[in-house]
């Protein structure tokens, strides 16, 4: 709303302007002759190139055309007698198709212009909407990385805890290994003497000792 104000304010004063002192000038005597020019001519004319002027800026808007006939209800309430006048009624009609007309006049003569214009301002701001989509995505994902850091040292420090526990457990096995192996290297020799058949060794001299004294009784 604040926005059509805005928009329909600049004409809407320009229009009131005009027909509200247009008729001052008429309002004489021997001016009145001619005040068929102010209405017929001045007042259209003024609604004419406003709507054609405000169409080539702002497109087809036909709450535009209301503003004439408004302002025109002061008109003839003031200098024209009212409503009691049928030719004011006629003039409201012909202020309004003015404006429609105006508006026509401008959209064809400037409407390509103001279309392209619209096309680079859009395009503009869909790039500036771009940009600023990137840019937030950019921020998002410089956020999420740092929201990420501390995990990721967290995730370091760990996997360095454990590495250093790992080396720490092989180095005490293999610290560990090396009595074990210095321990059986040691307890090889007995091993061997346990493989020894002792009971073999005693048959064998007594058998040998058996053989001896058989031979010297046989000397005897």
């Amino acid at each position: 709303m604040t926005a059509m104000i805005k928009k329909y304010l600049p004409y809407a004063i320009i229009i009131f302007a005009v027909f509200l002192l247009v008729p001052l000038i008429f309002i004489s005597e021997p001016m009145q002759k001619f005040s068929a020019v102010g209405y017929y001519f001045i007042l259209l004319m003024t609604q004419v190139v406003c709507s054609a002027v405000y169409c080539a800026k702002h497109g087809l808007d036909f709450l535009f055309t209301l503003i004439a006939p408004i302002a025109f209800l002061f008109t003839m309430m003031i200098y024209a007698g009212g409503f009691s006048n049928p030719t004011n009624i006629i003039l409201l009609v012909v202020y309004l198709i003015a404006g429609i007309f105006g508006l026509f006049l401008g959209d064809l003569a400037f409407g390509d212009a103001r279309r392209k214009q619209e096309k680079k301002e859009k395009q503009a701001a869909e790039e500036l909407l771009l940009q600023a989509k990137r840019r937030d995505e950019r921020e998002k994902q410089r956020m999420a990385e740092e929201s990420e850091r501390p995990r990721r040292r967290e995730q370091a420090s760990r996997a360095q805890r454990s590495s250093h526990g790992s080396r720490s457990a092989h180095a005490a096995r293999t610290a560990d290994r090396a009595p074990r192996a210095s321990e059986k290297r040691a307890s090889s020799p007995r091993d061997i003497d346990d493989d020894f058949d002792y009971d073999k060794y005693m048959s064998d001299i007594d058998r040998m000792l058996d053989e001896t004294d058989r031979g010297n009784t046989d000397l005897d």
